[in-house]
């Protein structure tokens, strides 16, 4: 089933590296071309929605989950998920 509170980012292999800041924490995502990332909302408990601010020339989109209560963030890495979410550190 398809999770509508997920989003991704996938670069084709001659693309430019994309940094991904996840807010609240402000932890930074280095993806590289050929790669894909994806962010999926789990265990909310009311709405939720996600927000983007994009700086196109500097390769930097700023993600903000939203929501009236509480929810975790899961972080999939090519498919699979990222365990360690200091990896990109």
């Amino acid at each position: 089933m398809e999770n509508k509170h997920a989003i991704e980012f996938h670069l084709r292999k001659d693309d430019e590296p994309l940094n991904i800041q996840l807010e609240p924490e402000c932890l930074i995502y280095k993806v590289s071309p050929g790669n894909e990332i994806k962010f999926i909302a789990v265990n909310y408990d009311a709405d939720f929605h996600w927000s983007l601010r994009v700086a196109n020339k500097e390769r930097w989109v700023q993600l903000f989950p939203e929501s009236k209560g509480n929810y975790d963030i899961e972080i999939h890495e090519n498919g699979s998920l990222l365990e360690d979410w200091f990896k990109y550190m």
